[in-house]
């Protein structure tokens, strides 16, 4: 149980940075540099959305692991 509760709050974690963050955060590193062609802001706008939504899935699966914790003891699991 503590894997899906893991799971399932990484997840949500991903979707909220998505929603909340991951844009508005891309968009500002991309425009905080200067670059020779558009490919290289397009890459750097990219790459920075998708390690935002990294980050909120780590978040949340670390938040998820916790709750799951009470689960796992029930069992003699860690």
């Amino acid at each position: 149980m503590r894997y899906v509760l893991a799971m399932i709050f990484g997840v949500a974690g991903a979707a909220i940075a998505a929603w909340l963050f991951a844009g508005w955060v891309a968009s500002w590193v991309s425009t905080s540099f200067t670059y020779e062609s558009p490919d290289g802001q397009a890459d750097v706008e990219q790459m920075t959305f998708l390690a935002v939504l990294i980050v909120g899935m780590a978040i949340g699966w670390t938040v998820g692991w916790m709750f799951g914790a009470p689960f796992a003891r029930k069992r003699g699991q860690s």
